[in-house]
């Protein structure tokens, strides 16, 4: 049966398309996912030339979709990134980011075929093969919204994808 045989070897070249296409992505298109809780991370372009922002993410964990950002902190000479929950909109003070942040801290771009970590890409760079947020289970568990949650993601996001 010459057609049956064409299948798998169809998949697989599939499969090998999209591992080509996520290889190349850049990170402002990359699409990371965390094996535990299937958390997704999507990477979208910053706001433009004059903002704050080197990167913009939404993570999609337990049925939420919240917002994250990334700025490069020159103190420290390091991306740091937040997760954030429904936080207002317009004149806000530190009190309310602080009430409404699920999740705080350097952003780390991992390799796990040499083990190595790294900062995380500029825009416009391809997209690392992971991405680290140490301590970002813990916090997701404390926060009001993964506080209902039964299991605890993991802080490792492995490139899945690129969004085209």
């Amino acid at each position: 049966m010459p057609g049956m045989r064409s299948v798998p070897i169809v998949a697989f070249s599939l499969l090998g398309a999209q591992s080509l296409a996520a290889a190349e992505c850049p990170i402002e298109k990359a699409i990371y996912r965390e094996p535990e809780m299937r958390a997704e991370l999507r990477f979208a372009p910053a706001d433009g030339e004059n903002s704050p922002l080197s990167h913009r993410f939404s993570l999609v964990l337990g049925g939420k979709r919240l917002d994250g950002h990334v700025m490069y902190d020159p103190e420290i000479e390091r991306p740091v990134a937040m997760i954030l929950n429904n936080c207002p909109e317009g004149d806000v003070t530190g009190a309310d980011i602080a009430a409404c942040t699920v999740w705080r801290g350097i952003i780390y771009a991992g390799d796990q075929r040499n083990g190595r970590i790294g900062l995380l890409p500029s825009e416009g760079e391809v997209a690392a093969p992971a991405i680290v947020l140490p301590g970002f289970g813990p916090a997701w568990m404390a926060s009001s919204a993964g506080k209902s949650d039964d299991a605890m993601p993991w802080d490792v996001f492995s490139l899945e994808g690129c969004d085209q």
